[in-house]
């Protein structure tokens, strides 16, 4: 006879409920910035560069990118951790045109994750509380912001819900918005309204 437990324990349902937080979905490109073996690289599309290497890259970055890299690599360098990466949208390459006075940074984190050997993202973290550590400071440096909160709910939206927090947030912002992006449990799926410049229905 083996005394062995072999059926898990059930977690308990939490009393007080889960915080399910609802961000903008931002129309910009997709860049992941990181350190690995003390040299920081970015990552966008298809391609990881080192950001000593950017100008023989320029014709295939985003928009700025390489600037706003050389004006901030240095504290990039200083700050961030070995190992540690951090997950944003570039602005200026979708279709909606963003007012400076919404949106002063070019670059807004929703992200933070670690690199390992082979450039593979894992430990994936969406909580807005944890954006700090990937930096040695735990200060995030002024030219990188954080994608707007929207909500934070007790419960998981439906689309009806997310219709109407649609509706009342785009009239309390004054502007366009591509959607929402919801994470719960450190899991995120994305709720879309504009797709090319043009308001639609979400759809899954």
């Amino acid at each position: 006879m083996l005394k062995k437990e072999i059926y898990p324990k059930t977690a308990r349902v939490k009393c007080n409920g889960e915080t399910v937080c609802v961000t903008e979905k931002l129309d910009g490109s997709n860049l992941v910035i990181f350190k690995k073996n003390g040299t920081v690289y970015i990552a966008q599309r298809k391609n990881i560069i080192a950001v000593d290497e950017l100008d023989n890259a320029k014709d295939i970055l985003y928009k700025g990118l390489n600037e706003w890299i050389n004006n901030n690599k240095e504290t990039l360098i200083l700050e961030l951790h070995e190992g540690s990466a951090i997950c944003g949208e570039w602005l200026g390459m979708g279709q909606i045109k963003y007012n400076i006075d919404d949106f002063d940074k070019r670059w807004y984190m929703f992200a933070k994750a670690n690199v390992d050997d082979d450039f593979n993202l894992y430990n994936l973290n969406y909580n807005h509380d944890d954006f700090i550590y990937p930096f040695e400071s735990q200060e995030i440096p002024k030219f990188i912001g954080i994608v707007p909160v929207v909500a934070e709910l007790k419960v998981l939206p439906d689309k009806k819900h997310l219709d109407s927090l649609y509706e009342k947030y785009t009239t309390k912002v004054k502007r366009n918005v591509e959607g929402f992006v919801v994470s719960y449990r450190n899991q995120i799926s994305k709720y879309v309204r504009m797709k090319n410049g043009k308001l639609q229905e979400h759809y899954e």
